[in-house]
């Protein structure tokens, strides 16, 4: 009976270690998808030449994807205030931004990214 126990308490930690890896799969999916949108709605600032910048971006959402108001905010900056102004921005123009359903949107409250120009 110890034996069994042993044997069903391993399955289960294994279980609860793939159930892990696959919530953190789905996590940088989203992370990803939300970092593709921001691309696509950045707009490179005149006469800047971005190659090298990036600036590590937190911001609030809603779960319905929209950004709460004022919660965009430059944690790391890129050196550059016209680069991190214009990737802020970007955030906002991008929403309603792609955020999992259910309980896995916990993780997207409050979220933080690095946003690098795809040059």
């Amino acid at each position: 009976a110890a034996e069994a126990d042993a044997r069903k308490k391993a399955e289960q930690a294994s279980q609860g270690a793939a159930d892990g890896e696959a919530r953190s799969r789905e996590i940088a999916r989203f992370v990803s998808l939300i970092g593709r949108q921001v691309q696509g709605s950045w707009t490179r600032p005149l006469k800047l030449e971005s190659k090298g910048l990036k600036c590590t971006i937190q911001v609030r959402l809603k779960p319905d994807g929209r950004v709460v108001a004022n919660s965009v905010k430059i944690i790391e900056s890129s050196g550059n205030p016209v680069f991190d102004r214009s990737v802020e921005q970007a955030v906002y123009r991008s929403e309603p931004l792609p955020v999992p359903p259910g309980p896995l949107f916990e993780s997207f409250r409050e979220l933080t990214f690095v946003f690098r120009p795809s040059d």
